[in-house]
């Protein structure tokens, strides 16, 4: 599909709806699948803005209400607390405004919990705290206090440089990344969560080869360059046919005849670009 061809399917699906639909909603009654919005836009909240729907998934214009009764109602169909691409999935709404409300997607359950618990919600979404309560045993804060297994026992503590404190949002990565090594690093934190297997980082390009999870116990090799933003490609004069996707921090070429991955989309911290 063309680029103006998605976003037609979109309004047309948004006036037929009356809302702007979900992307799981436009997979039933569509043909638009999500490789034509990567293929455009990067992402479905980007193809939503272009289309002129974009309003709505702003954090400030949503009020809490709202976003509870979303995720505790897909939280109650799914019978388990959802993850980032399960919320997507049935969600009108992306993960971005309970992470910029929240600071962190691991921290939503609870929060919908404290708000449940302030307005004396109990009885009436007591099977939606189960999930979180059950969630809350099995996650990291019930092993707290044991040193994992699965990381490098510490040293000694050094004397000649100062101490820290937890980060209070914990991440591999504190900050946003200012460059492409940033965006390598980043990437390597959250590929297995977007469905990547990585098997080669090169320096030449393209900068990484991958396989990516196109089904149930299938995959498909596909390979990636990273950017810090995705119109640095143009500017290295990289040629398209030798590449299957870009994986950057700041989406910019809304024409981009990839893939893109903008990870500042996928960890929630979208910002007008300036």
């Amino acid at each position: 599909m063309t680029r103006e061809e998605v976003l037609t399917t979109i309004r047309d699906m948004a006036e037929k709806l009356g809302h702007p639909p979900t992307f799981a909603e436009l997979e039933v009654m569509t043909k638009l699948r999500r490789r034509a919005i990567r293929k455009h836009f990067g992402s479905y909240t980007w193809a939503l803005r272009e289309a002129g729907l974009g309003n709505r998934y702003h954090a400030n214009l949503i009020p809490t209400e709202e976003l509870f009764m979303e995720w505790a109602g897909i939280a109650r169909r799914l019978k388990k607390v959802p993850s980032m691409k399960e919320f997507e999935e049935a969600s009108q709404y992306t993960v971005g405004p309970y992470q910029r409300r929240f600071r962190h997607w691991t921290s939503v359950p609870e929060a919908m919990a404290d708000y449940v618990r302030k307005r004396a919600l109990d009885h009436e979404w007591q099977d939606v705290l189960a999930l979180i309560r059950e969630r809350s045993q099995e996650g990291p804060l019930a092993t707290a206090q044991q040193w994992p297994a699965n990381k490098v026992q510490p040293l000694a503590m050094r004397s000649d440089r100062p101490v820290y404190g937890p980060a209070m949002a914990p991440s591999a990565l504190v900050h946003e990344p200012i460059n492409e090594m940033g965006v390598v690093f980043l990437f390597g934190t959250v590929a297995e969560r977007l469905g990547f297997m990585v098997t080669l980082v090169q320096a030449e390009f393209p900068d990484c080869e991958a396989l990516r999870e196109v089904g149930p116990r299938r995959w498909q090799r596909v390979r990636i360059e990273f950017e810090y933003e995705s119109r640095n490609f143009l500017r290295h004069d990289h040629a398209v046919a030798q590449c299957d996707m870009i994986v950057c921090w700041v989406h910019n070429w809304p024409e981009c005849p990839l893939e893109v991955v903008e990870l500042r989309e996928v960890i929630g911290r979208s910002r007008v670009i300036g």
